[in-house]
């Protein structure tokens, strides 16, 4: 057995390793960027909270008593500063509330009328302890932020609310989204480097599974093998029947267009078609003459001995369907189910053309090999009542180059094609 990795397992796994990748790379890079968002959203609610917090030293009076109007121009003035001071970001509306959060001044400066109406839609919360409340507002890829943060005095008491509405500059918002996609973009390659380098880690994995995977089928083939060779031998005196069959059985079912897994499960039933004959006695199995029609009754008992033993093993269970039906006749004359016509499993119907066709041209202890042409010619007598009319007429075109390349021969030449053949369908990586 080669010892190479197939090519078509390399383009499987290649294609199953690059979509894992692609798939654990989105999931990381989307989680990266929303931790990164995260992150990017503290640090803009940290600069507001700082830029309002810088209002405590603009008023760092009491606000309860505080005259409105000049708590506004206070106010007016603080943006103005903020606005002029600022290179990272400066509020465009400011309101104060008092320690019972009643609004005694709000300041606008350069608010876009396009946010005034979300701000209208939503409510704020006063926050409870120093933490501050905060929503994000985009609005035309601007990036806004609304924030509620308390204000304490020098004694550590809570003097009332500062909110305001601050706005992220697009020059920040255009660094912030280079930094998020430069960290998305390591993960994601991060991830598709970790998949290049278990490649061929995960190749040698599979090397060792598939190698071991070819041994187990490997001698479950020469087991079934052996087993219909061993029948074979005890019925005719030769196994070279079983690899016969076998070749006329795949010959056919390639010319009707059969699918591999179904092929398969033929070879199979080729090989075991007389494995139910072990419980048959010598002197029925071996007797030279004609049997009896009690010796015959028994002789037909073959068939569900042979369902039995092969239905015993998952592996072999789609070989039930020769080992039952290889002497079922389309006209429903044939035992043991008296199945007719399409009712019989069309592997059931290739197998029993081929199984005739070999033994009528091969040498028995009781006759001599008929040519191809006069069984050809014998076994069209019996189309469309022991065989499917249709498959006879193609088995017809196609018998005589098989029998030419194998026909009759008792050497391995018809062993070693049915390996070969057998090999395409049962390792098809090799």
């Amino acid at each position: 057995m080669a010892s190479a990795v197939p090519l078509s397992l390399h383009h499987r796994l290649a294609l199953r390793l690059a979509l894992g990748a692609v798939v654990v790379a989105l999931l990381g890079g989307l989680a990266t960027f929303g931790f990164e968002m995260e992150r990017v959203d503290d640090a803009i609610v940290a600069l507001a909270s700082q830029e309002a917090k810088a209002f405590e030293y603009h008023w760092p009076g009491p606000l309860v008593g505080t005259d409105k109007e000049r708590l506004r121009t206070r106010l007016s003035a603080f943006l103005r500063d903020r606005q002029a001071e600022s290179n990272q970001g400066h509020f465009l509306m400011a309101e104060v509330y008092g320690p019972n959060r009643d609004q005694i001044a709000e300041v606008s400066s350069g608010l876009p009328a396009t946010v005034e109406p979300l701000l209208e839609e939503g409510t704020h919360r006063f926050p409870k302890d120093a933490a501050p409340w905060y929503r994000k507002i985009i609005v035309d890829e601007r990036v806004y932020v609304q924030v509620v943060t308390p204000l304490f005095g020098s004694d550590g008491l809570r003097r009332g609310y500062f909110e305001g509405v601050y706005h992220v500059p697009q020059e920040q918002m255009v660094e912030i989204r280079k930094r998020v996609t430069s960290a998305v973009a390591v993960v994601v390659a991060a991830v598709l480097l970790t998949a290049l380098v278990l490649y061929p880690l995960i190749l040698g994995l599979h090397r060792e599974q598939i190698e071991l995977s070819r041994g187990l089928l490997q001698a479950n083939l020469d087991t079934l093998a052996v087993l219909g060779s061993a029948i074979a031998k005890r019925d005719s005196d030769t196994h070279a029947h079983n690899y016969r069959v076998a070749l006329y059985s795949v010959g056919l079912a390639e010319a009707v267009g059969l699918a591999d897994d179904r092929i398969r499960e033929l070879i199979k039933g080729a090989w075991l078609h007389d494995v139910g004959k072990i419980a048959i006695s010598d002197t029925i199995l071996l007797k030279p003459g004609k049997l009896d029609v009690a010796e015959f009754d028994i002789m037909k008992t073959h068939v569900t001995h042979g369902v039995d033993i092969v239905r015993h093993s998952d592996w072999l269970t789609g070989a039930a369907e020769v080992v039952a039906g290889h002497h079922e006749k389309w006209d429903g004359s044939g035992y043991p189910a008296h199945l007719a016509g399409e009712d019989i499993p069309l592997n059931a119907r290739l197998f029993a053309l081929a199984d005739v066709f070999d033994a009528l041209t091969s040498r028995r202890p009781y006759k001599e090999p008929f040519s191809c042409a006069k069984a050809l010619d014998m076994m069209a007598e019996s189309r469309g009542s022991h065989f499917d009319p249709t498959l006879f007429d193609l088995f017809a075109r196609i018998a005589p180059a098989m029998h030419a390349e194998f026909g009759g021969r008792e050497d391995d030449i018809a062993r070693d094609l049915v390996v070969q053949r057998s090999r395409h369908y049962f390792f098809q990586d090799a």
